[in-house]
């Protein structure tokens, strides 16, 4: 009995230290949780941004100009070219490098002095370029300083990764700006160094514009307005159209490797943009004829010479958005048929997995172009009605008509994915379309 009783005082006593233990708790002052902070565009780079954007990192994407932009940017000192070739070196080597064909050469992003030391120029037309694109690489933002937080917060700003809400309106954010960035796809001849015809495919308001002769000269104005500009040799050809490639992003449609080993005795199989734009989007003739695209620039055939170069920038837009979605492009020859990795992508691009993945779980409806690449005049005609039941990535998706019947699609035939819009009239007809793994 006398236990029973202590037993019963010791819990009271235990109850009342919790109960006290709980009005202290909320007593006590709650440190501020940290506020992301997005610098503006009119705000120099830090050398902490700078650290998180390349240490480790794949930023193949970005020109050399840009990179030592950043770290002029960052540092606010004088460099050479090797100087800062050698910082950028210490932080990733997968990057764009110093070269001869690489350096900072007429851009109006430096003011090199007497001894050779490049300073970035306040007022250069590609500054706020460089800064954004830079600032949409790394998955962290800088704290605001704050007196009331710990002393470790009170030493400065310093890159932390933000709480989990936070985060996700940071990447909601870089979603939108990569959504509303304006993107071009460039397709010269007869080369890259010689553009005397060219098409520019404008991939917002899905139009193209030819430019022969004369006409050419104009582009430089026309090109202000994008954000971003892809083609094959695309700095070659910018560079002859007096356009600085350190004003935009640039992505270069050359393959990701040149050649590939077959077998043991050494065969190799070269590649060439042909052969991947072909394997990847199952167009069968992707770009024009050298010699056939040279006589109707020599005999002025003007509307052929549109027509042809048109469409390569057609075949070159599929080729770009698939490297976009997947992150990859298609080798397809012979025994051959695997993934090349691309860095196309812009931070907030939204990636195939990601689709599937979002689709999956909220049980929506998406169409998909599977199979050859999207036609142009109406990139959705082919697109199969489906909902997701399994991804089993990266193999295959296994989907599902109305009548549940479940049918398996490679993902790499994946061309094109959205949500299925709620005012189409036949949102299940998949299930009339045969899909083989192997087309």
């Amino acid at each position: 009995m006398h236990r029973r009783i202590a037993d019963r005082g010791f819990e009271r006593d235990i109850s009342a230290m919790r109960a006290a233990a709980l009005r202290d708790e909320r007593a006590a002052p709650q440190l501020p949780s940290p506020v992301p902070f997005v610098p503006g565009d009119d705000v120099p780079l830090s050398t902490e941004e700078v650290e998180a954007a390349f240490r480790g990192r794949s930023v193949t994407s970005l020109p050399w100009i840009q990179q030592a932009a950043a770290v002029l940017d960052a540092r606010r000192t004088p460099m050479t070219a090797a100087e800062i070739e050698t910082f950028l070196a210490g932080l990733t080597r997968h990057r764009e490098k110093l070269g001869p064909r690489n350096g900072p050469g007429p851009s109006d992003l430096f003011i090199t002095d007497e001894n050779g030391r490049l300073t970035l120029n306040p007022v250069a037309p590609g500054l706020v370029a460089m800064r954004r694109a830079v600032r949409g690489l790394p998955p962290a933002v800088l704290v605001q300083r704050s007196r009331s937080q710990p002393t470790a917060w009170e030493e400065g700003c310093v890159v932390r990764r933000v709480e989990p809400d936070a985060e996700g309106r940071r990447n909601a954010e870089i979603g939108e700006i990569a959504r509303m960035a304006c993107r071009a796809v460039l397709r010269a001849v007869p080369s890259a160094e010689d553009p005397q015809a060219v098409a520019v495919l404008d991939v917002g308001r899905r139009s193209i514009q030819t430019f022969l002769g004369h006409d050419v000269a104009k582009l430089a104005g026309l090109l202000e307005r994008f954000d971003v500009i892809a083609g094959l040799h695309i700095r070659d050809t910018l560079r002859a159209l007096g356009f600085g490639a350190d004003r935009c992003q640039v992505v270069d449609l050359e393959p990701p490797q040149k050649s590939r080993r077959l077998n043991r005795a050494g065969r190799m199989l070269q590649i060439t943009p042909e052969l991947l734009i072909a394997g990847t989007t199952r167009i069968r003739r992707p770009l024009g004829e050298p010699e056939r695209v040279g006589r109707y620039l020599s005999e002025g055939e003007h509307w052929r010479l549109a027509r042809r170069i048109e469409s390569d920038a057609k075949a070159l837009h599929a080729f770009y958005q698939y490297g976009v979605l997947h992150g990859a492009v298609r080798l397809r020859w012979g025994f051959v048929d695997e993934m090349l990795d691309t860095d196309w992508a812009l931070p907030g691009d939204v990636s195939l997995h990601q689709r599937l993945k979002s689709a999956y779980e909220k049980d929506a409806a998406v169409d998909l172009v599977v199979g050859m690449a999207p036609g142009w005049t109406d990139p959705w005609w082919r697109a199969h009605r489906v909902r997701i039941v399994d991804v089993r990535f990266p193999e295959v998706v296994t989907t599902r008509d109305e009548r549940g019947v479940k049918l398996p699609v490679p993902t790499h035939e994946i061309q094109a994915i959205r949500v299925a819009p709620d005012d189409d009239g036949e949102p299940w007809a998949w299930h009339r379309i045969r899909v083989r793994n192997k087309l």
